[in-house]
């Protein structure tokens, strides 16, 4: 198995996995076939949606095909040239409780229809009610795997063992090292179906880091029916790779039309809000008209045409490094999105350790307030950093409010104080400068035209978030603490903004009668008191 990894952002990986039919650029979306039914022609899948992955049903092409799947072969059936992955039958068990299976058959059967990525038949913990069952489904899953390990490593089949335990974490903890030492090529988030149609997106982001602090990094992993555009970005922040599902084709059989944001029903549309193939050249009085064939194809395609577009602006976010700024876009659009949000803020130490630092291609960072900045993987990193390895050998801290220029330097105040003070009477022996940053709060002279401290944008502050209160509070006592500064200085602006406020009593309380604030016109003065 070949898994490369070519970027990262956040816990979002750029990534090339090589199979016997070719090369899958993730994140990947695998939309689920059935060729038996389905709203628009199989050729349509490559030639049209330019995927690179399709799944469909092992247990299902079994029951349509039998034995003539394995001389035909799966990749004839589908009408796909590129890779195939197949199912086992475990949604069946989700749903109905059983498959008329055995384990060791439906493995041996996707070998033998030409498969290139298959998955052991596994037991859905979404399947059980109580404790011992769904305890039992683990331990049934993980025998499973374990029985097939040796057979399944044979080959150039890549296969996917599934996590199970549901939303019991210590379940899936147990489920996820058990199954990571057997050695799988792709391990799978499996029976979150249920909490997705939920739209408990907050609790998938606790299952999904519990599984991504154990899989190696070097392993590619899943989620099982992960399809609505609206949470890939967030699944793929998280660190999850590749995602299947039929929701293009069940949300057109009901008349759903997905946008980024969420789902409408086309009964309740005025216009068509999409640029597609299909949305371009119809309107929605055409759309109504069809007959119940001609509507589920035209919006299962559109549907088609949304999540493809959502998973190549995930991939290019990853690239250019703005994929916070997308997912942070994503979670403000719906309530259940931001609640995983807010979710999110538990597990931001995990994203910020796969988060870039600089990279070629520079985007901006867009923050749009206190709550917005104190939850920036950037801002975090660039705090930790300052009271770990900020080595400050002078007695005295000044401080400095941003304007509106950058970089810092170009601000007329900022300017003024740096050359014709700090830097011409050599006040830099004697004490440290940094500018107030409503994006990274305390920021040296000396980075200030480094990325990102300068290639950022704000929006003015409001009311400040409590939870920013309290972290940036305990921030500035420890840096404070750690530094040791016999006093420090604060130039403020014509007004105090609500951050400078708020840091002003901050310092005052740590600092006392050593804290000095100044007027602008005053900061030569700073000069008599060092």
């Amino acid at each position: 198995m070949s898994f490369e990894v070519i970027e990262h952002d956040l816990g979002g990986r750029l990534g090339r996995l090589k199979t016997k039919h070719g090369v899958v650029r993730t994140p990947a979306l695998a939309p689920v076939v059935n060729p038996r039914r389905t709203p628009f022609p199989l050729e349509y899948f490559e030639d049209v949606f330019k995927c690179d992955l399709v799944i469909t049903n092992a247990y299902l092409i079994h029951k349509y095909y039998g034995e003539d799947a394995i001389k035909q072969k799966i990749h004839s059936i589908l009408k796909f040239s590129k890779t195939v992955m197949t199912d086992s039958g475990a949604y069946q068990i989700l749903l109905y409780g059983y498959v008329d299976v055995s384990p060791d058959f439906i493995v041996e059967y996707q070998r033998e229809i030409g498969s290139d990525i298959g998955v052991i038949l596994d037991v859905p913990t979404g399947a059980f009610n109580t404790k011992y069952s769904k305890e039992w489904s683990v331990r049934e899953t993980l025998r499973r795997a374990e029985r097939h390990r040796l057979v399944t490593m044979d080959g150039d089949m890549l296969w996917v063992a599934p996590i199970q335990g549901g939303l019991d974490l210590e379940l899936v903890t147990y489920s996820a090292k058990r199954v990571v030492e057997m050695n799988y090529d792709i391990y799978a988030i499996g029976s979150p179906t249920q909490v997705m149609e939920n739209y408990r997106f907050d609790l998938l982001v606790d299952i999904i880091a519990c599984v991504k602090s154990i899989v190696p990094p070097n392993k590619p992993v899943h989620l099982f029916g992960a399809g609505h555009p609206l949470m890939l970005s967030l699944a793929v922040a998280m660190g999850c790779d590749l995602f299947d599902s039929a929701s293009y084709a069940l949300y057109a059989r009901e008349g759903r039309y997905m946008t980024p944001y969420g789902t409408i029903r086309v009964s309740e549309l005025k216009e068509l809000p999409c640029e597609c193939p299909i949305c371009s050249r119809i309107s929605v009085e055409d759309l109504l008209e069809m007959n119940k064939e001609e509507k589920e194809a035209a919006i299962a395609q559109h549907n088609m045409y949304v999540l493809m577009a959502e998973l190549r602006r995930i991939r290019e976010a990853i690239s250019e490094g703005t994929l916070w700024r997308l997912l942070e876009s994503r979670c403000r659009s719906h309530p259940y999105m931001y609640r995983a949000y807010l979710k999110l803020v538990k597990y931001i130490k995990l994203l910020e350790k796969h988060d870039y630092w600089s990279r070629p291609l520079v985007r901006g960072v867009f923050l749009f307030d206190s709550t917005s900045v104190i939850r920036c993987p950037k801002v975090i990193r660039h705090l930790e950093l300052l009271k770990q390895r900020y080595k400050a050998e002078r007695r005295f801290l000044i401080i400095i409010p941003e304007g509106d220029i950058r970089p810092f330097e170009e601000d007329p105040l900022i300017g003024k104080f740096l050359h014709e003070v700090y830097i011409r009477r050599k006040l830099y022996k004697v004490a440290d400068l940094f500018v107030l940053s409503r994006a990274f709060i305390l920021v040296p002279i000396e980075l200030s035209e480094t990325f990102p401290f300068s290639q950022y944008e704000i929006a003015p502050y409001g009311d400040l978030d409590e939870e920013f209160k309290v972290k940036v509070q305990k921030f500035l006592v420890d840096f404070l603490n750690t530094h040791g500064y016999e006093k420090v200085y604060v130039i403020k602006r014509d007004e105090l903004d609500n951050l400078v406020s708020f840091i002003v009593n901050v310092i005052k309380d740590k600092m006392r009668e050593n804290l000095i604030v100044l007027s602008a016109e005053r900061m030569h003065e700073v000069l008599v008191h060092t």
